[in-house]
């Protein structure tokens, strides 16, 4: 659970303290990457295997296709482009103290997930090998 209040905590303070009057366009180009991956995810993972706790459902269903065999954390990229774009617009070192918080902690978030994942799923070591956490390739 504390993982989800840091989440939301940090995409509200980012929300509220972005200067829209300096999106550039690398902060556009941000939001819009943002935006496809994000979309591109919830159609692959299916709504009902969408959930903002870090649990599985009794009926969560592995996804290994898709965007999902680039990256095994797409909303979590999608995140955290968006928030990049919103700091961007307001480089004051708290912002980038947030953005730095909310980087951990989904790393710490999808570490978790994957421990349950693990245990529920006897492929899903060989699909970490295969894929990256949040960036493709990696």
């Amino acid at each position: 659970m504390i993982y989800v209040v840091i989440q939301f905590s940090c995409i509200i303070y980012l929300i509220l303290n972005t200067q829209y009057e300096h999106f550039d366009f690398t902060a556009l180009i941000l939001l819009l990457v943002a935006l496809i991956i994000g979309l591109t995810a919830v159609v692959n993972m299916k709504v009902s295997n969408l959930n903002i706790m870090p649990t599985l459902k009794k009926s969560h269903q592995l996804r290994t296709n898709g965007i999902y065999q680039f990256i095994r954390h797409p909303m979590y990229t999608s995140v955290l482009l968006l928030c990049l774009a919103l700091m961007l617009s307001n480089v004051h070192y708290i912002s980038q103290v947030v953005m730095l918080i909310l980087l951990i902690d989904l790393i710490l978030k999808s570490r978790f997930e994957e421990k349950l994942l693990i245990e529920r799923f006897e492929n899903y070591p060989a699909y970490q090998q295969k894929t990256g956490r949040f960036i493709p390739f990696l």
